[in-house]
């Protein structure tokens, strides 16, 4: 894992019809514009009180199965790189994982190289040998995480794949292709 430029990654978003959106004067979500072959699937607990975005599947799934059940698509989809960005600032997320990530070494390597970075909304490129990590850091917000801005968003560096974690229990899953969706859905099938 490593922190790059958000000038990096910009072009990119654009490309696959993204678009950052401000709410209020400490939240960016990104959002994929509707349009031919985009896709939403909505993963959630059933105390969570986040709505699905318009036209979404609807998964019902336990809070405590989000980061296996999103780990196990990821694989499934074999992506290459994601970029993480916080919804708030990184200082928010990594202040709600601290403690149940304080005896992780990989963890602690990550928070020791972040320091520079903790104010900054910056993307944190992970590879395929870093998804193990990003679903324990998933995992410790969906359990310690409290307000909107500690949730977490990534974008697939390869594929129109984009990924929101809201602290409250969901997995909101946006794709622009029909063919990535039906993947996607078959790793449901497979599950099941």
């Amino acid at each position: 894992m490593e922190f790059v430029s958000h000038d990096d990654v910009a072009d990119m978003l654009g490309d696959y019809g993204i678009q950052e959106i401000s709410e209020g004067a400490d939240k960016v979500y990104m959002r994929m514009q509707e349009g031919d072959g985009v896709v939403h699937l909505h993963l959630a607990d059933k105390s969570c009180k986040c709505k699905p975005l318009k036209g979404a599947q609807v998964v019902p799934t336990a809070k405590d199965r989000l980061p296996a059940t999103l780990g196990h698509i990821l694989r499934a989809l074999r992506l290459q790189q994601v970029a993480a960005m916080p919804v708030g600032k990184w200082r928010k997320v990594f202040d709600a994982v601290a403690f149940s990530l304080a005896n992780n070494h990989a963890w602690q390597d990550m928070d020791a190289t972040a320091t520079v970075e903790l104010n900054t909304r910056d993307p944190l490129l992970c590879e395929p040998a870093d998804i193990h990590l990003l679903m324990e850091m998933i995992g410790a917000l969906l359990r310690d995480a409290e307000t909107p801005d500690q949730g977490l968003m990534f974008v697939a560096l390869t594929s129109p794949v984009l990924v929101e974690v809201v602290p409250d229990g969901a997995v909101r899953i946006s794709v622009g292709s029909h063919a990535l969706a039906d993947e996607v859905c078959e790793t449901f099938a497979k599950k099941a």
